[in-house]
């Protein structure tokens, strides 16, 4: 059978964001390929704590001359995966391994470069295309990134193969409501945003649309991102009394999804949205932004609304906690469609598209 290796430079102390997708991706591909019989290999630069939520993941330390970083990539990785199919899913992967294939997430370093330091925007601007040339295939989260990618010269659309993130790893965390009472909110008393200081998450629009009087006499409770004088500092003015929780444990995010009356993402674009979707698995109402993938990923489980248009967010939301029953069957179809997005579907949509890659 063939020989895989997969790029594990994502494993370090904390697995957060497009690093805890890579270990999904990874965990549910060394499962179904081991199974097949195939050689499969996770290569690590430097040691890792095995996590019980990722069996599968048993990386081997192979250090090499120049590092743990980018230098590992390019120059070590591609001799020790040398004959093998090599997969990378955290957005970079090697130029010099010609049998690579490459999850590139989305194009937001092309599409809003002023939320990223310059030099990773014009890193990743400069890269991508590379990388999307040389690899046998890249892999994304969403026709709307698959498109994106395309338009943005990192590959043509038909070497472009979507696999949707899963979005049940939260069901696997108990929530932990004492994260409530510690920031004075009650179950239904609050609707709830994440944090983030970046342009294209359009944080002000939930700004907006909570402004006083709060609809329903709310409070809007922010989970993660920065303090409440950054927002300030941009010119965008919280409502009086919107709580700043900072970061958020998973336990603690399940508990706050658990509890909203809403969860707004305003998002101007995202490779996948996987937020909003966190919400619905959590039994949350949820509005989003028609716009970037979420129309494709939220399908009839969230409101979508203009990112742009302030008074359609605030009277949809006005109207969502004014009629108990919308809100029951905005919950009940949100569950619905996040229970289609599963790391099981998500193991086994990949695994469609790399069977046939694998080197005899």
């Amino acid at each position: 059978m063939g020989r895989i290796v997969i790029n594990g430079k994502f494993l370090g102390k904390e697995l957060n964001g497009v690093h805890r997708t890579a270990a999904h991706f990874a965990n549910g591909l060394i499962a179904r390929a081991e199974g097949a019989g195939h050689d499969v290999r996770l290569l690590a630069p430097a040691p890792w704590t095995r996590d019980p939520a990722f069996e599968h993941l048993r990386p081997e330390t192979r250090p090499g001359l120049f590092g743990g970083g980018q230098g590992w990539e390019m120059a070590t990785l591609p001799r020790l995966a040398r004959g093998a199919l090599l997969v990378s899913f955290c957005n970079l992967g090697p130029v010099l391994h010609r049998n690579s294939v490459v999850m590139i997430h989305d194009a937001q370093t092309f599409m809003h470069p002023e939320d990223y330091s310059g030099r990773q925007a014009a890193a990743y601007r400069m890269l991508l295309p590379v990388i999307g040339r040389r690899a046998k295939r890249v892999l994304t989260v969403s026709d709307y990134s698959r498109k994106a990618l395309a338009a943005h010269g990192v590959a043509p659309e038909d070497r472009i193969a979507v696999v949707h993130n899963g979005t049940d790893h939260m069901l696997g965390t108990p929530p932990d409501p004492d994260i409530l009472e510690r920031h004075g909110l009650a179950p239904g008393g609050y609707v709830l945003a994440l944090g983030s200081g970046k342009g294209y998450k359009n944080i002000r629009m939930t700004f907006a649309a909570m402004a006083a009087p709060a609809p329903g006499g709310l409070k809007l409770a922010v989970a993660g991102g920065p303090a409440d004088r950054v927002y300030r500092a941009r010119g965008w003015i919280p409502p009086e009394g919107t709580v700043f929780t900072g970061f958020v444990s998973d336990a603690e995010l399940r508990a706050l999804y658990q509890g909203a009356a809403a969860f707004l993402f305003p998002s101007l674009t995202e490779g996948f949205g996987l937020p909003p979707v966190e919400a619905m698995q959590c039994g949350a109402p949820v509005l989003a932004a028609r716009a970037g993938a979420m129309p494709e990923i939220c399908g009839a489980g969230a409101v979508l609304l203009d990112p742009n248009d302030g008074a359609a967010w605030r009277a949809a939301l006005s109207h969502l906690l004014a009629d108990p029953a919308e809100a029951a069957a905005l919950r009940a179809r949100g569950t619905a469609r996040a229970a289609a997005l599963s790391w099981e579907a998500a193991g086994d949509r990949l695994w469609s598209v790399l069977e046939d890659l694998v080197p005899e």
